[in-house]
């Protein structure tokens, strides 16, 4: 079975977005951003929830020839076309390249996802879909990259959950600009 890998930065209060559900004021540093890279890179496809996927399609206009981008964000925006996204949302949002509509339940949805041969999953969204999958227990790896700021007020990662998460420590890794991944799996 698939593994289904949560990635999401947060800042050191536990937010990952501010209250208007953007981190606008982050701009990931080197090492960073070729982590997350690799993420996107090795992923055989992505479950995104609505407001992320909608955030993420800023990779859609990238100009991968344009040599006045960054080769770091040029090599994200060439991962990010090629691997097959899958969307979950209420309604018909409009979806760009090699994304499609994850329909019916979400659960029974993602769970047949892991059935499928190739590799794992990524999984990118916020809060409440978080919480949905988790509880289902589908959810295998949570990395939270844990940025060098607070924002005091905006929308907390955990603000979900209805009863309390068990996470045993995998793994951490310290980046150049003090940010530091911390990588979980459920501990039940």
């Amino acid at each position: 079975m698939r593994k289904l890998d949560f990635y999401i930065i947060l800042t050191a209060d536990g937010m990952y977005a501010d209250p208007d559900g953007g981190l606008g004021h982050y701009d990931p540093v080197e090492d960073e951003h070729r982590y997350a890279n690799g993420l996107i890179r090795d992923a055989g496809e992505i479950v995104y929830g609505r407001g992320m996927y909608d955030v993420m399609r800023y990779w859609d206009t990238v100009d991968v020839d344009d040599p006045t981008v960054d080769e770091v964000e040029r090599e994200f925006a060439r991962f990010w076309t090629a691997t097959p996204k899958r969307v979950v949302s209420r309604g018909r949002p409009e979806l760009g390249p090699a994304a499609t509509l994850l329909e019916g339940d979400v659960v029974e949805a993602v769970r047949r996802l892991k059935e499928q041969p190739g590799d794992d999953i990524g999984l990118g969204c916020g809060a409440d879909l978080l919480a949905t999958l988790t509880k289902a227990g589908l959810v295998d790896t949570i990395r939270v990259l844990v940025i060098p700021m607070a924002l005091g007020t905006g929308k907390a990662l955990f603000g979900s959950l209805d009863a309390p998460l068990a996470l045993r420590l995998t793994g951490s890794r310290t980046f150049s600009a003090g940010s530091v991944l911390l990588e979980y799996e459920p501990a039940s």
